[in-house]
């Protein structure tokens, strides 16, 4: 085996491992970073006698998160147990996000029934 060789073989390894714990890290850091900044506007507020609103510390999800989050994991799932399943290995590992996705749905569903639901009031 070559010098090229065993460099594209330990970068491709270092890359697979690597970057994905890279960007797990930059999430993780984005959102403590939002949360300090959130916490500290607070404080600062506090200080000052100022009443907090309660928005500063609402959730900030687009209504439909979970339309999309079970959308995407449907596609996920079926896109990897398609391509698992051209490759010739056990397709059914896309079955974990496939499922996730379509609970995801139910869950929209059910929240969306809930509001609507709790809209309308008995006269």
């Amino acid at each position: 085996m070559d010098y090229g060789t065993m460099l594209v073989a330990t970068m491709s390894v270092v890359m697979g491992v690597g970057a994905p714990i890279a960007l797990t890290a930059v999430i993780l850091w984005h959102k403590s970073r939002n949360t300090r900044m959130i916490h500290e506007t607070a404080a600062m507020l506090a200080e000052k006698g100022q009443p907090i609103p309660p928005q500063l510390f609402a959730r900030i999800d687009e209504p439909f998160s979970d339309l999309r989050r079970g959308v995407i994991l449907i596609s996920l799932g079926l896109g990897l147990a398609l391509f698992m399943y051209q490759i010739e290995r056990p397709w059914s590992i896309g079955l974990i996000p496939l499922f996730m996705g379509i609970g995801y749905l139910i869950v929209w569903r059910l929240e969306t029934d809930k509001d609507s639901s709790a809209g309308k009031h008995p006269a």
